[in-house]
């Protein structure tokens, strides 16, 4: 049986994500998403149509299974909504990026490291994540 682990929104300030779409309408487009506070982050896309961009925004993150968390914000760059689900058992993601006129849905990977501009809070990591976390 695989190894269960209980991941709560906290667990993510301080930590960065590093994200890449793998199938949807944005196949290929990377992200850094640094968690700079209960309720901040910061997105910078790394690849993609949006390269070079980033923006800090509000976020909510709810805990919706053991190792799931669903994480929701608005951006003033792009005019959109986006919605994701990350499992952090199998490091996989799924998105609905709404806009005015057409939701995209999307699917991807991920990664987890400890930020680089922020300092150790002192709090680790759940067992699993810890092979998976790296400081650059």
């Amino acid at each position: 049986m695989a190894q269960q682990v209980d991941i709560q929104p906290e667990d993510l300030v301080g930590k960065t994500l590093k994200e890449t779409w793998r199938r949807g309408s944005f196949v290929g487009a990377s992200y850094k998403t640094c968690i700079l506070s209960p309720t901040t982050m910061r997105w910078y896309a790394l690849t993609g149509n949006l390269k070079g961009k980033s923006e800090e925004v509000k976020y909510a993150c709810t805990k919706v299974g053991r190792e799931i968390l669903q994480v929701s914000w608005r951006e003033k760059t792009t005019g959109s909504q986006a919605v994701v689900t990350y499992n952090f058992k199998t490091m996989t993601m799924f998105g609905v990026i709404v806009e005015k006129e057409r939701d995209f849905l999307l699917q991807g990977t991920f990664t987890i490291e400890k930020s680089k501009d922020m300092s150790d809070d002192g709090k680790e990591l759940p067992e699993l994540f810890k092979k998976e976390a790296t400081t650059e």
